[in-house]
């Protein structure tokens, strides 16, 4: 047990004002029922608050407790004064403001929070509801003295607020904070920090408008008219170039992906970089966090977010000032440019033991179990609370600005589950008033039990404008994540499967098309190559390529948006390692030579990409569209094998009245029969393209391992 280092007295562990007469009192072991005279509440001035009575939250065998709930008999005045409990053979305790603090008059909408910047002065505000007092000091530099120090008001709903006049911008700034279970000697950095100086005290009081590359606009959104008709290329800023051939000269930085002309060393005509993803022809990328995360010194993928509104220091040349943030924009721009928009992967659903929410708001924005401790339905150690009306807001206002400032296209939040669908609907409301085509969509499952009432899975946000990745389908097409166990364009198993992503999970679990997000390989677990590489390994190398162009020919002639991890065009290995989040660009790095040595699966998905874009047939919007055009095939020469018509009339924008698309997982060589008529081809086993590549009638006979796509 821990004990008071001057008294010897075991410490309670916490103690939280859950209502105006209602007070939680958690102690460090059970102790029998504790009785009125034992307990004592007493406010700021010293004086006793009368309590009515004591009860156990939950009695152990023995009749003993560890949670106790205090009620008094008059309300605590919580505007003025904060409280201490004394138990008897425990050391005094600061009551924290709880589950009071979900209360509406805790919430404070219209306010600004952080720092707010003009020529003639600077507005700071922090909700800081068990401070006592709030200053916030002004310095020269990110570290050393400080110029000045200004206390701040608070207002009813636990905001504290204060105007320091002149030009502070280029300054550098941070919080004191006094009061319970806050450490008054130590400055602490504003969670709402745009240019937080990590691993630093202070953040830097960003002139933003001097930080536009020339020409710059955030509003100059990428649009699309439904998510289904979105090719998401999910990446690293790190990854992506910094080896060696990246041809890229800023590798591993905002900048790189920025460059044109980029190639591989000795050979202009394969392309890298941000070249390369113009020539694939995706419509938008997805990066792996950027939010300024937490630095031990070693690689790792940024899953472990410290301030939310400052971009990632190691990405830019150079950590100083605001140099991340003029870069970052030049990275958007570039991307823009291209007409490629630009998704961010969000971490919200907990935070890395370096943020700063606790040290201004204690027990505020995490979710605790009954005794105390963290929920860790994230498996990093914390859940964000982000029913907590304070909590929503500051989540809704990362979003909006990273809109705003920077030209987000779209969102996929990192193990959605644990976000309430509450603030998931708030986000979406805010953000489609702001950006009507940004994409919403994320993980909807958790990595362990929840502290959340109703985890926001697959059945939650179906058909509420937030898409979801379709687990479904990416084990059926090629098995379970790490496993050895084959999918179906190793072996032909989960046929089933693949028929219901194929029309979009609407009958499995979509409402529409527009609810899933359709995936093969993603950064977590193994690549596609990997995969099938460990659950084929018998297979020729011949027969590999044919599965892998056949995993992409089944995504890209699937209802739904479409989601490639990078270089799984080009047959990326990572060494066979399923979990690389730290393993060194050794492992994790975009081998851009492979794009030459597989050629010709690059080329397979580039007229994938090209023939999906081009026929609005394979990205209907609704499940009525679904039902009407889509129509799975039972005359199929083998179980193994698929065959599926996609009905184009009337349909604007399509060149045909049908698309026949046929594939064979089988290890042998099966015939279809066609339709009357003649039939353009424009895939088969070893090649795709918007444009017909052959004519063909009566009947086809497919590969192993492939398949086909034809028009008439």
């Amino acid at each position: 047990m821990k004990a008071s280092r001057t008294t010897g007295v075991p410490d309670t562990i916490t103690a939280t004002l859950d209502g105006l007469r209602t007070i939680t009192v958690h102690l460090v072991y059970a102790v029998p029922a504790l009785r009125l005279g034992q307990v004592a509440v007493h406010d700021s001035n010293g004086a006793e608050m009368a309590v009515a009575d004591v009860a156990p939250v939950r009695k152990t065998l023995g009749g003993k407790a560890r949670s106790y709930t205090v009620h008094l008999v008059q309300p605590a005045n919580i505007e003025r004064q904060s409280l201490r409990i004394d138990i008897e053979g425990f050391c005094p305790c600061p009551v924290l403001l709880g589950r009071i603090l979900c209360n509406r008059r805790f919430f404070d909408a219209e306010a600004r929070l952080g720092a707010t910047t003009s020529p003639q002065g600077t507005l700071f505000s922090v909700f800081a509801p068990d401070a006592e007092s709030v200053e916030v000091v002004i310095a020269k530099a990110a570290t050393g003295r400080v110029s000045s120090a200004h206390p701040m008001t608070k207002n009813r709903r636990g905001v504290w607020s204060v105007t320091v006049e002149n030009d502070l911008r280029g300054r550098f700034y941070a919080y004191r904070l006094h009061g319970p279970g806050l450490d008054p000697r130590r400055e602490v950095v504003d969670p709402y920090a745009v240019g937080a100086q990590y691993p630093g005290p202070r953040a830097m009081i960003a002139n933003l408008a001097d930080t536009d590359p020339p020409g710059f606009d955030a509003s100059a959104h990428v649009t699309t008219p439904s998510i289904a008709d979105a090719v998401i290329y999910e990446m690293s800023v790190r990854d992506f170039t910094i080896a060696a051939d990246s041809g890229v000269k800023n590798k591993g930085r905002y900048l790189g992906l920025s460059e044109t002309g980029t190639h591989l060393p000795g050979d202009s005509t394969v392309r890298t970089g941000l070249d390369h993803l113009v020539e694939l022809g995706v419509t938008h990328v997805q990066l792996l966090p950027v939010q300024c995360f937490e630095d031990d010194g070693k690689y790792n993928w940024g899953y472990m977010t410290v301030f939310f509104n400052t971009p990632e220091a190691r990405y830019a040349t150079t950590p100083d000032g605001d140099v991340r943030i003029r870069e970052f924009k030049q990275m958007v721009e570039a991307f823009h440019a291209c007409g490629i928009g630009v998704v961010l992967d969000v971490v919200y659903n907990h935070a890395s033991e370096h943020a700063t929410f606790d040290r201004i708001a204690p027990g505020y924005y995490f979710r605790t179990k009954p005794g105390g401790a963290l929920w860790n339905g994230s498996g990093c150690g914390n859940e964000m609370r982000t029913e907590h009306p304070m909590c929503r807001k500051f989540i809704l206002d990362s979003l909006k600005y990273w809109v705003a400032e920077y030209g987000i296209d779209g969102f996929r939040f990192d193990l959605m589950g644990l976000m309430d669908f509450g603030t998931l609907e708030a986000i979406r409301d805010e953000l489609h008033s702001v950006h009507p085509s940004i994409l919403l969509y994320g993980e909807p499952w958790t990595s362990g039990p929840a502290g959340l009432r109703t985890i926001t899975d697959k059945n939650v946000v179906r058909g509420s404008g937030i898409a979801a990745f379709n687990d479904h389908f990416r084990d059926a097409i090629k098995g379970s994540t790490n496993g050895q166990d084959p999918g179906f364009v190793q072996a032909g198993d989960h046929a089933d499967g693949v028929r219901a992503g194929i029309r979009g999970a609407v009958q499995d679990w979509a409402a529409d098309p527009t609810d899933v997000v359709n995936y093969c390989a993603c950064h977590d677990n193994l690549t596609m190559h990997d995969k099938v590489t460990l659950s084929a390994p018998a297979a020729s190398d011949r027969d590999r390529a044919r599965m892998h162009r056949l995993a992409a020919l089944i995504l890209m002639t699937s209802q739904g948006a479409v989601l490639l991890h990078s270089g799984d065009e080009f047959c990326r290995s990572k060494k066979g390692h399923h979990n690389s989040y730290n393993l060194g660009d050794e492992v994790n790095r975009v081998e851009w030579s492979l794009k030459k040595t597989h050629q010709d699966v690059y080329e397979y998905h580039r007229g994938l990409i090209a023939l999906r874009r081009a026929h609005p047939v394979f990205r209907l919007p609704t499940r009525e569209e679904v039902e009407r055009r889509v129509h799975l095939m039972n005359d199929v020469p083998s179980p193994r094998c698929i065959a599926f018509a996609l009905d184009g009339r009337e349909l604007v924008g399509e060149a045909f009245s049908t698309t026949l698309v046929l594939l064979n997982a089988d290890s042998t060589e099966r015939k279809f029969p066609l339709g009357p008529g003649r039939w353009l081809v424009a895939a088969d086993a070893d090649r795709a393209s918007h444009l017909a590549l052959a004519v063909a009638s009566g009947s086809v006979a497919l590969p192993p391992h492939s398949g086909m796509i034809l028009h008439k």
